[in-house]
């Protein structure tokens, strides 16, 4: 946090508070959670989309302005040109991680924001408004849910373990994409005891910070719901890395998180099925 804080108070007189963060995407969650009107299901699956996309712009642009007040020094970029910061810090923020449970009205769909630094995740939240769950992470400080400690499974073979995973929507990605993530989680699946398709990606990551889940295996470029929880895992003692087993970064081939035990494998699998 050291390297942050210089970074900040190069550009602000106030430093980043955590439970500043903590309090503002807690609040903001729960107005989005709080919406109950769903767009009409008969219409065309573009205007439903574009009925999420004004609902994430809005609370973007309310967070923006609470924390961009509170804290000027860090920027608030795009989400899809997080390159344009460049050495400055700055905030990466998703407003509904799982849309699609949102859109059904199914729980299980979080918040996250992350407060970025050449590349490196420096504050992380991930947060559930269903069961009112705040995780929270610092480099060198651990990770926490609503101020508990944080720790991942204890498993060591992947038989006995339970997985997470998300199967990318083939409309979204492409036939092509979504084979290749078949494969992987086709070569995954036998070897553990079972794989869930449970809730966002960013929340599924923070119960392998917790230890609910003993790992999660994802295929794409989606580090925009990664990379608040990737903290969350490491900091709760586990590893991660892309499916190539190469270190985990915003431009990262897909995602692997697990124990220390139950990573080597996992990536064994999924790599071999990757450059099958």
């Amino acid at each position: 946090m050291q390297a942050l804080a210089q970074a900040i108070n190069q550009a602000s007189t106030q430093p980043v508070d955590p439970q500043t963060c903590s309090n503002a995407l807690r609040s903001l969650t729960r107005d989005i959670a709080a919406i109950t009107q769903r767009p009409d299901p008969a219409q065309p699956l573009v205007q439903t989309i574009a009925w999420v996309q004004r609902i994430s712009a809005d609370a973007r642009q309310k967070r923006a302005a609470t924390l961009g007040a509170q804290f000027p020094g860090v920027a608030w970029p795009d989400e899809d040109d997080v390159a344009s910061a460049g050495d400055q810090p700055y905030w990466l923020y998703d407003p509904i991680d799982g849309a699609y449970h949102f859109l059904q009205g199914l729980p299980l769909w979080s918040a996250s924001l992350a407060l970025v630094q050449d590349g490196a995740v420096q504050l992380a939240l991930v947060y559930d408004p269903a069961l009112d769950e705040m995780f929270i992470a610092q480099p060198g400080q651990g990770a926490t849910l609503n101020g508990q400690p944080l720790a991942v499974s204890h498993k060591t073979q992947l038989p006995t373990s339970v997985l997470g995973t998300a199967i990318p929507p083939i409309a979204q990605v492409g036939k092509a994409e979504h084979a290749r993530a078949l494969a992987v989680l086709g070569s995954v699946a036998p070897e553990v005891f079972v794989m869930r398709q449970m809730a966002a990606a960013s929340l599924q990551l923070a119960y392998v910070a917790a230890g609910r889940l003993d790992g999660y295996v994802e295929v794409g470029q989606d580090a925009a719901d990664w990379l608040a929880a990737s903290l969350l895992v490491t900091e709760a003692g586990g590893r991660i890395s892309d499916i190539h087993g190469r270190a985990f970064s915003a431009s990262a081939d897909g995602i692997i998180a697990a124990s220390p035990a139950l990573h080597g494998p996992l990536q064994a699998l999924a790599t071999r099925a990757a450059l099958a």
